[in-house]
């Protein structure tokens, strides 16, 4: 994959197809590969971008918090280091909020804006499902996330617990091979738990819900009616709080809709783009 050096991080990046751009941002635990339905999908209309956030994937790391602004700024650079002035912007979950940092404070480099099993705020619901969830995967007692060593991290167990948040029992059961490929690629990263720590943290402080308002571009909010970890409710914020959004509910959809539910989902988005 091709490097953008970007300050203290170097974040690799692939591109596909030709048109206007397209950038695809991932969410929590995920590098750019968990767009590959979305890839060849939309490479046929689109300049599709996709990229690893910083400590993930194949992307280095860094010293400090991985905030959510943090990583938006990474995102705008990687556009700039492009040479794209404007572009799609779709993200899922965590991706999901980065986008909206962009569109608030960045509204120049996005054009139409893809929102996509996220929220303005966690919900007191969701912090306290996330921090249920890091007492079965850490080595011992939880008292505070912002004192959790990340080597206590227990790596498997943590992968299977966004595998399990993610995707329906049904789509795991049937797509195992597709899972144990997924626990192989991401057991190389050493540094995985640690990442992965620090975008819970930058998760849980994510907070727009007085900004949005400030989004301006053309917003298409998508949330699946089945999603274990950010409810529609969420969704629904998002909507009534962005003046030009449009809210799209898929039917059965996970927090992984992108991957379970990928023609619909690819088809929303596209009939979207193309209006």
């Amino acid at each position: 994959m091709p490097t953008a050096k970007l300050g203290e991080v170097d974040i690799k990046y692939y591109t596909i197809g030709s048109g206007k751009p397209i950038l695809f941002i991932s969410g929590l635990g995920m590098d750019h590969r968990t767009w590959m339905p979305q890839m060849l999908f939309f490479k046929e209309k689109f300049k599709v971008i996709v990229f690893d956030n910083r400590g993930m994937g194949e992307s280095t790391g860094s010293l400090g918090p991985y905030t959510i602004p943090i990583m938006a700024e990474d995102a705008v650079n990687l556009l700039e280091h492009l040479g794209i002035d404007k572009a799609h912007i779709v993200g899922s979950s965590m991706g999901g909020m980065i986008a909206q940092e962009m569109a608030i404070n960045y509204p120049e480099k996005v054009d139409k804006l893809i929102l996509c099993s996220t929220t303005a705020k966690l919900s007191k619901e969701t912090r306290q499902q996330i921090l249920r969830g890091l007492h079965n995967i850490v080595d011992g007692k939880v008292d505070n996330i912002l004192s959790i060593n990340p080597h206590r991290i227990l790596f498997e167990r943590a992968f299977n617990y966004i595998m399990q948040l993610t995707f329906s029992k049904e789509f795991l059961e049937m797509n195992k091979q597709f899972i144990e490929n997924m626990l192989r690629n991401y057991s190389t990263k050493l540094s995985y738990t640690e990442t992965l720590l620090k975008q819970i943290r930058g998760v849980i402080k994510h907070d727009t819900s007085r900004k949005l308002g400030k989004i301006k571009a053309e917003t298409l909010v998508m949330t699946g009616t089945c999603d274990m970890l950010i409810p529609s409710k969420d969704s629904e914020i998002l909507y009534n709080g962005i003046s030009n959004s449009t809210l799209v509910k898929i039917v059965c959809g996970t927090h992984g809709m992108h991957h379970e539910k990928a023609n619909e989902f690819n088809e929303e988005i596209l009939r979207f783009l193309m209006v």
